[in-house]
């Protein structure tokens, strides 16, 4: 297993995390749709090729199979309510039963722990019937919150505990903070907010983009605002998880599925990538984010069947400490 960060990169990282603070408070649609635009394509990759690494070998072919066929399913779910070819209602719905395939299909494949995912499954069914919508936003929030899970899972010992403790401050307790408003509040006492800002007009207003995080019925509240920037701050710690730190954590004695390149093309490769989001982005803002939901599902819904799998594999088969 690779080295984690160095004591200089750890600083840097400091840094970064204190400016993507600031600027979810301050700017956070212009923070939102940027960083969606510069990272999105890079995150999803990433996250791709960390969880082949690390889990590819666990699954049998025919779970693979049944993965990669739900997936392909969702993404025509999701395309469907995009073109209208199904109610949106009908197409969340079903899109969130396919979450809820992938975890069921992967429970005979646990060793342990099978009743969580089982009963995580029948919440993601009931949630397909009563509120799809709501289901899928909550869904959307969590899924900042992954690395946590990913973290936990790839270490062990003091660095498990050292490196779960740094998280919990980017990953919880600072999108807390940013949720109360007061840091808004103090920002806004100097003048330096500006939350409708955004170097794409063709993003919408923030009150079209609230949706991303808030529920539709709560985007004119008060707390709304402060909600969204809780929840775009959470986005950008994981992408910098995703990006920066998790690949650090790819055992190279494990085989993955594909055939992945080295990790010096491979950044080679997230850079033209992302050059090319970044275009499509400013040339329609519009058609790239809708390319960019379907790709981003993939590696959403993915992580429900790689997590149970996490969750129920016996210990003895976790990577021990470097």
């Amino acid at each position: 297993m690779s080295h984690m960060p160095s004591l200089g990169l750890h600083a840097a990282g400091a840094v970064v995390v204190v400016a993507a603070f600031v600027s979810c408070v301050a700017v956070p649609l212009a923070t939102y749709t940027t960083v969606l635009a510069l990272f999105g394509f890079a995150h999803v990759a990433s996250e791709l090729r960390y969880v082949d690494h690390r889990f590819g070998a666990r699954m049998g072919r025919d779970l693979f199979g049944a993965i990669v066929a739900l997936l392909a399913a969702a993404v025509l779910m999701r395309l469907a309510g995009m073109r209208g070819w199904l109610a949106p209602p009908l197409a969340v719905s079903l899109e969130v039963a396919l979450g809820a395939a992938l975890l069921a299909i992967t429970v005979a494949h646990m060793r342990q722990r099978r009743w969580l995912a089982a009963g995580a499954a029948l919440v993601l069914v009931g949630g397909a019937l009563l509120a799809p919508f709501e289901t899928l936003l909550c869904l959307a929030v969590a899924h900042n919150l992954t690395p946590l899970a990913f973290l936990a899972e790839a270490l062990r010992g003091a660095q498990r505990r050292r490196a779960l403790a740094a998280a919990g401050i980017a990953f919880v307790a600072l999108p807390l903070l940013i949720a109360t408003g007061l840091p808004f509040a103090w920002l806004a006492q100097a003048g330096l907010v500006a939350p409708d800002a955004t170097l794409f007009r063709a993003a919408g207003s923030l009150t079209q983009n609230l949706g991303a995080y808030v529920p539709a019925e709560a985007i004119h509240s008060d707390w709304a605002l402060h909600a969204f920037s809780a929840s775009v701050f959470a986005q950008c710690m994981h992408y910098i998880a995703v990006i920066a730190v998790l690949p650090c954590l790819i055992d190279g004695t494990r085989r993955p599925r594909l055939a992945w390149p080295d990790a010096a093309r491979f950044s080679r490769f997230l850079f033209v990538g992302a050059a090319a989001l970044a275009a499509g982005f400013v040339l329609d803002y519009g058609l790239q984010r809708q390319a960019y939901a379907l790709a981003a599902l993939v590696h959403a819904w993915l992580e429900l069947p790689v997590l149970a799998l996490a969750l129920g594999v016996a210990r003895a088969q976790a990577s021990p400490s470097p």
